[in-house]
This record gives structure tokens, C-alpha cells and sequence, in this order.
């Protein structure tokens, strides 16, 4: 199912598209570099439940004869269902890059941590690029499905001109246990502002 989002206005600014045109390299190098984002946004979550299910931890003493030993890979999650969107909300040639996804760890990791084997973890991930390239991240909305009663998932919906002043907004449905509602969002530096939040319904 597709959503498509109509405002009314008669006396409103012309309608536009708020999409920022990218070669099709730079949209996959800004896709990885999101990816990798929200890897890192899934295994902090990933790590918060683990500990909350452990309770508190016993200090750690070192051991004497301690060696140092490299660091591990990070696990990667395995994403599903990655859309990934840039847009130029303000017309000013700045990008903002939004991308939601589904993703699970792999079951040896969640089973290390206790976790609930195959959980299957939902992100929405909004950022800011600078004009020297990084990415600076506005927003990172991660939940789980045993979870959206405390965190709602955000699906993005599209940009939008929510109040008629030439500026673009991010519509987003909130979906919980009890229901779905909408969202929209105004980019201001590396931050996102409220402008509407609807109740959630059935």
C-alpha cells in the first residue's frame, strides 16, 4: 500500500517536489554510509536490552597477567526493507538524507546476549549533510517488536509543505501497539521539531 499525501490550501504556494538529485554513486556511497549509521543505532539497542534483561552488573576485576586482544568486527545486522530518501527541504542545496529499515542480528549474537531469538528491530534514521560531506544525525527512532508500546516505529510518508511557507517537512506515520497516527517533523540544524503529532487510532 501506498500513501500519498494531499494538503488543502487554495491560497497556498505552488506545489514542488523537495527531492535533491544525486548521481546514482553518490547515492549508493550515502547510502552505506546511512547503513552503517543505523548498524550502530541497532546494536547499542540491541546492547540496552541485553543489559536490562541482565540487571546490574558485577564490577570486573582485571586480571594480573591481562593481555591486550584486538577488537572484535561489529556485528552486522541484516537489514530488510531499507528505503532510503534525500531531500532538499529548504531549497538550499542541503541535503537531509532519511532512512528507515527493518533488521534482525544474527541468532548467535542474540543468544550470547539472552536476547529473544530472530527480534526483529525497526529504525527510522534522519541526518544532515555538511557542506564538507559528514553526516550529522537529526533523528534515530529504534524499536523493536516487542517494544512499540514504549517506542513507536516512524514510517516515512513523504516531504511535505505542512504550513505554506515554502519550506518542506517530513510527514512520518507512528505506528504502536495501539494504533497509528501522523507526525511531522521540521529539520532545524541537526535537530527535528514537532510541528504535529496525531493521536494514535486503530
Amino acid at each position: 500500500m501506498q500513501r500519498i499525501p494531499a494538503i488543502s490550501d487554495a491560497n497556498g504556494p505552488e506545489p514542488q517536489a523537495y527531492t535533491y538529485d544525486l548521481k546514482p554513486e553518490e547515492e549508493r556511497q550515502l547510502r552505506t554510509k546511512m547503513l552503517a549509521l543505523a548498524a550502530d543505532a541497532i546494536r547499542a539497542r540491541a546492547q540496552q536490552l541485553a543489559a536490562e534483561m541482565a540487571g546490574p552488573a558485577e564490577p570486573v576485576r582485571p586480571s594480573p597477567r591481562h593481555h591486550q586482544r584486538t577488537a572484535a568486527k561489529p556485528i552486522q545486522p541484516d537489514f530488510e526493507n531499507v528505503q532510503f530518501r534525500v531531500f532538499d527541504l529548504s531549497n538550499s542545496n542541503e541535503p537531509v538524507l532519511v532512512l528507515t529499515a527493518n533488521a534482525r542480528l544474527p541468532q548467535s549474537s542474540t543468544a550470547r546476549a539472552k536476547l529473544p531469538p530472530d527480534l526483529p528491530y525497526m529504525i527510522a534514521l534522519v541526518a544532515r549533510q555538511d557542506s564538507n560531506g559528514d553526516l550529522h544525525k537529526a533523528l534515530v527512532n529504534v524499536t523493536d517488536s516487542q517494544h512499540l508500546d514504549v517506542v513507536p516505529r516512524l514510517e516515512l510518508i513523504d516531504a511535505v509543505d505542512a504550513d505554506g511557507d515554502g519550506r518542506g517537512e517530513l510527514l512520518f506515520r507512528q505506528i504502536s501497539d495501539s494504533g497509528s497516527g501522523f507526525v511531522v517533523y521540521r529539520v532545524i540544524g541537526d535537530q527535528l521539531y514537532a510541528l504535529f503529532q496525531g493521536a494514535s487510532g486503530s
